[in-house]
């Protein structure tokens, strides 16, 4: 292998309080499907957290959020089938809004408060992490307008799980804050790499893409921008999510799950080769996870799609 470092990567998210346990049946099949199916050396394994409102300072686990007991169980099944693991806190709004990259507070004090309650309702989970030996960790997902809060709150924030986790640290934060002034926290020397959920539009009209034109298009908008953060960042970047849909328009806004276009196997399976063909070859990338095993829309699952991340992941070149 020539990058064996390189992480090879597959999203497998569950949602309960037993979810990823020894009774999760899902898991333990889905885990050995994975392998099977894509050689992925990787597992990513989200913890949906929660938070009433955009108003609200409290982030809770909710019953659908899996226990810290279960995701011990989960951890070490993965483990014993020999997969690294990322896990990665998802934080859902309840209402209208439900990306968390809108929250936001007007002042300092609700800011301080909203950091505090987060540490609360993570730290169960990064206890378990250090205790299970997982291999990485993420302090949170697309908190695009809170990445502006004060430095000295995610410093805070960075120090706690470093002092609880002695593994990989990311934080992965969302396209859209590509191009964007980063701001300074992204530098800490205990965050290994910066993830991005890498859901960019290769076209800004509903239509299907030529396949042989991927490759060169995926390098245009998503390769060149990530190396870009990479060098700024002066560390690796990690594709944290990236996915695409099983249908004719899955290049067109691909972070969404409703589409009325006809299914089309042979262009998520393109979609899928280009952005491997350009990352895993680009040592500014890290590693890449795609968006998700028994996912509806985007599950690669017994389809081309999972030839071609089998072909890559047990490539010479990962």
């Amino acid at each position: 292998m020539q990058r064996p470092e390189f992480q090879t990567g597959v999203a497998f998210p569950q949602w309960g309080s037993r979810a990823y346990s020894k009774e999760d049946t899902n898991w333990q099949v889905g885990l050995d499907d994975i392998r099977q199916q894509t050689g992925a050396r990787w597992i990513e394994l989200p913890i949906n957290l929660y938070q009433p409102s955009l108003s609200s300072t409290q982030v809770i686990a909710m019953a659908k959020t899996p226990t810290p007991e279960a995701v011990a169980e989960g951890i070490h099944t993965a483990h014993a089938r020999h997969y690294h693991v990322f896990m990665v806190p998802q934080l859902t709004v309840e209402g209208q809004y439900t990306w968390a990259g809108y929250i936001h507070y007007t002042n300092i004090e609700q800011t301080r408060v909203w950091f505090d309650s987060y540490w609360q309702a993570l730290r169960p989970y990064i206890t378990v992490a250090a205790q299970s030996g997982v291999e990485e960790v993420a302090l949170g997902t697309e908190y695009e307008l809170l990445q502006q809060a004060p430095a000295s709150l995610w410093g805070q924030l960075i120090e706690r799980v470093h002092s609880v986790f002695p593994g990989k640290l990311t934080y992965n934060m969302n396209w859209t804050s590509l191009g964007k002034s980063l701001p300074s926290w992204m530098s800490n020397v205990y965050l290994s790499y910066i993830g991005v959920s890498v859901y960019i539009p290769l076209t800004n009209v509903r239509q299907r893409l030529d396949p042989h034109i991927l490759p060169a298009l995926w390098k245009e908008k998503v390769k060149v921008p990530l190396d870009t953060l990479a060098l700024q960042l002066r560390k690796p970047v990690l594709i944290s999510e990236i996915g695409y849909r099983d249908t004719s328009d899955a290049l067109y806004r691909p972070w969404e799950t409703q589409t009325s276009a006809p299914r089309d196997l042979e262009e998520q399976m393109a979609a899928y080769n280009a952005a491997l063909v350009n990352s895993i070859t680009d040592t500014h990338i890290q590693g890449i996870f795609f968006w998700a095993w028994s996912f509806p829309v985007f599950e690669p699952n017994q389809r081309p799609a999972a030839r071609v991340l089998y072909h890559w992941y047990t490539s010479p070149l990962a």
